[in-house]
């Protein structure tokens, strides 16, 4: 019974050749290649909206978050919607990749390199096989439904 709790579930996906993960009960669906249609004058981090099941989601652009190059949204894509007070808010992906299993002992700190944003969404980090897979902070990426 202990192991059990010294393990937790994160949802793998890819943007590039980066693994993220987010923990997998912060998850409530995966969802591919929807037309997402841009809103004028949302913030740069704001990919744009999207109808998922009934409800108007936004998406957020990581890549614009983080300052990387943004992809142009026309290719393929999953979306993963988050569970928070609205449920309304979702990551782009370039693709969903698997459910790991981590080890507690096994997550290290945030790299202390990194600027303040990007620590601000990254909660640890941690090796599987010989990738880094980067654990985002889901409370804080759900507290932009609010900015």
């Amino acid at each position: 019974m202990a192991e059990q709790e010294d393990k937790k579930q994160y949802l793998s996906f890819f943007l590039g050749t980066e693994i993220y993960g987010l923990p997998l009960e912060g998850c409530k669906e995966v969802d591919h290649n929807k037309r997402i249609l841009k809103v004028p004058h949302s913030p740069e981090y704001i990919e744009g909206i999207v109808n998922l099941r009934g409800d108007l989601v936004t998406i957020l652009n990581l890549r614009s978050l983080f300052g990387k190059d943004r992809t142009n949204g026309e290719g393929k894509h999953s979306l993963i919607r988050l569970k928070g007070k609205k449920e309304t808010f979702a990551i782009l992906s370039d693709s969903v990749s698997d459910i790991v299993e981590v080890a507690n002992k096994d997550l290290e700190s945030c790299p202390s390199h990194l600027n303040e944003k990007e620590a601000r969404f990254i909660r640890n980090v941690t090796i599987l096989k010989d990738k880094t897979m980067i654990i985002l902070n889901r409370e804080e990426l759900l507290r932009l439904e609010d900015e």
